[in-house]
């Protein structure tokens, strides 16, 4: 099989220490267990399972471990030719490859991410000892192939602005949740920014622009629906209103017309006399 890279396992003991160099190539480091440590810039960063480690062509770095933790590492190093070999139209991974701006980058990759890289990285390096080799070099280009794109969607995800903008939605998610669950509590902007550490002014666009909707209409509608569903249990409507988060029983009133084109005790009489619940 053509050498499109070379695989190696390292194991740093207590209070050990290893030179490692990407000559010219770029060298890929994998914590699998345990944690080290490296210097960058004259400042000392503690590297834990399961972070990656990017070295570009022409580095050289000392990884060192405590005298508590010993720390397991699998390295693999990537020729630039095998970059644009395996690169064509819709990636170039030699392009990809020079993705950040720094001669080393530590990539704090997601557990999920790490132990599919490792798999690969594993199942790549038995190869050449597996007794089925029907198919074996196409085998090994698409398993490299996969490697590389797995690696490269790590670092996206470690990414500060790829984080930010997941951020976004993650909020939002969630402020869906936290309504659901404090339907009856106050809902304020305030309320909010407390709980989630974002102003509410950025909560309230951003639902708006996920939902096509302002939040505002969204906790009352909620709201409403639930208080529909009081009043056709048979629940006093003047115990509605505060079972449903509003403040007054008039602004009850007044925003359960507007919102339904009938009064409470009118929603519960046409649907009683309909002999259905909606």
């Amino acid at each position: 099989m053509q050498t499109f890279y070379r695989i190696n396992r390292h194991l740093l003991k207590t209070n050990d220490k290893h030179t490692f160099r990407s000559s010219h190539n770029y060298l890929i480091l994998l914590l699998k267990q345990g944690n080290c440590y490296i210097c960058l810039d004259g400042l000392e960063h503690l590297c834990l399972s399961p972070d990656i480690l990017l070295f570009k062509p022409g580095q050289n770095h000392v990884l060192y471990t405590s005298s508590c933790f010993e720390c397991s590492i699998l390295s693999v190093s990537i020729p630039i030719e095998s970059l644009i070999f395996f690169s064509d139209n819709t990636c170039n991974f030699y392009q990809k490859f020079q993705f950040s701006p720094y001669n080393t980058t530590i990539i704090h990759a997601e557990i999920e991410s790490s132990l599919l890289i490792t798999h690969l990285i594993t199942k790549l390096a038995s190869l050449k000892e597996e007794e089925l080799q029907f198919g074996i070099e196409l085998y090994e280009k698409s398993l490299f192939t996969t490697f590389l794109i797995l690696f490269l969607r790590a670092c996206i995800q470690s990414d500060p602005i790829h984080q930010a903008h997941q951020k976004k939605t993650l909020i939002i998610d969630n402020v869906f949740q936290y309504i659901s669950h404090h339907l009856t509590e106050d809902l304020s902007l305030k309320t909010l920014e407390k709980e989630f550490f974002v102003s509410g002014e950025h909560i309230s666009r951003e639902f708006k622009k996920s939902t096509g909707i302002t939040l505002h209409s969204y906790i009352t509608r909620a709201r409403i629906d639930l208080a529909k569903k009081y009043i056709l249990y048979g629940t006093p409507i003047s115990e509605v209103y505060h079972l449903c988060g509003f403040g007054s029983y008039n602004h009850f009133f007044k925003v359960f017309k507007k919102e339904c084109h009938t009064t409470p005790m009118g929603y519960y009489q046409t649907v009683s006399q309909s002999g259905h619940k909606k």
